[in-house]
């Protein structure tokens, strides 16, 4: 799979087989799903295992503890959640209770009534 030289290097500079196969594996997850390599490089199929070990060598990528990772997920989660927000904000509420099924189908309804004069402007 891997020459004996470039499995030593890896394996040190991620600190253990099990740590080197786990970063490999997610790693792979992310570009076979579309992640953008950190490196120019190959995409195909076969070179895939080239451009995770090249991104290890180079330190482009890091396996990290999730204890040492949950502030910046937490960050990044936050962030995610105020672009949401901005992006479609919820509908206004004349009080703050509960909000029923027949109440969030009267807000599609509004939405798509909303939606349709936007795409069909009446002339």
């Amino acid at each position: 799979m891997l020459d004996i030289d470039n499995e030593e290097a890896l394996i040190k500079k991620v600190g253990g087989k099990f740590a080197l196969t786990k970063l490999f594996q997610l790693r792979m997850i992310e570009l076979n799903r579309g992640a953008h390599p950190m490196i120019k490089a190959d995409m195909s199929k076969g070179n895939l295992r080239r451009v995770v070990c090249q991104e290890i060598l180079e330190g482009k990528i890091v396996l990290v503890d999730r204890g040492e990772a949950a502030p910046a997920v937490a960050e990044v989660r936050q962030r995610m959640e105020a672009a949401a927000e901005v992006a479609s904000p919820a509908p206004p509420k004349e009080n703050e209770s509960e909000v029923y099924g027949s109440d969030i189908k009267k807000i599609k309804e509004q939405r798509i009534k909303e939606l349709a004069q936007l795409l069909n402007p009446k002339k």
